[in-house]
């Protein structure tokens, strides 16, 4: 019988140098770190200033907008703040996308086929479109949608785009997107408040069922992989 090869690793986990290490330490810690995030989320509910510092997402954009309203903070503490949480991370794809190219971008979208393909067909055309569709794209990746921000901006260090403009473009996006949201959670305050409340006596319960659901479903299925003996 034919023995079933093993998947090639990509060369800068095959033969890793220093620096992919280092990337490779950081892709590990920024995982873990969205881990965290997860049983957090009930409490970040109720902390907007940390939730925009840790997080940066819309939804936190609509929390600190919410609780300005209300005098609990300022709402351009919270919007500068958002700016910062989320484009923390973005750097390090930035600089992974520049160093690994292709191969990241590929590991990145294996179970995303399709934007894999277009983003492949993209970089192998060499059009020089792409730096503009690149460039257009990262606005998108901090609305709700399917655009993967983070491989966005890999693209964007794949294309040799210079980091000052990959940062003020994400920057500027942040401002919008999050401006965008902070004004309706500034407008509707008190509802989203009340949201809030609700959402935040159920959520820790259910955050912590579907961490128990995770583990189990990762526990029988390395079981179920285990030869018998």
């Amino acid at each position: 019988m034919t023995q079933k090869q093993e998947p090639e690793l990509p060369a800068f986990l095959a033969q890793p140098k220093k620096m992919d290490i280092f990337l490779f330490a950081a892709l590990m810690i920024m995982g873990i770190y969205s881990l965290a995030m997860i049983p957090l989320r009930a409490w970040l509910l109720t902390q907007p200033l940390a939730y925009t510092l840790l997080v940066g997402g819309y939804t936190s954009a609509v929390l600190g907008g919410a609780n300005a309203s209300v005098g609990n903070g300022h709402a351009a503490v919270y919007l500068l703040c958002t700016v910062v949480g989320a484009i923390k991370f973005m750097p390090i794809y930035w600089l992974m996308g520049r160093r690994w190219g292709m191969e990241f971008i590929d590991m990145s979208l294996q179970y995303m086929p399709r934007a894999n393909r277009v983003f492949r067909r993209a970089v192998d055309s060499e059009s020089t479109s792409l730096y503009g569709w690149t460039l257009a794209l990262i606005p998108f990746g901090y609305l709700p949608g399917p655009v993967p921000g983070t491989v966005v901006n890999a693209v964007a260090g794949l294309l040799r785009i210079r980091l000052s403009v990959m940062l003020a473009l994400n920057i500027i996006s942040v401002l919008a997107v999050n401006g965008l949201m902070m004004w309706l959670g500034y407008s509707f305050g008190d509802q989203v408040l009340e949201v809030v409340k609700v959402v935040n006596r159920y959520l820790l319960w259910i955050t912590i069922g579907l961490l128990v659901l995770v583990f189990l479903r990762a526990r029988r299925k390395v079981q179920g992989g285990t030869p018998n003996a």
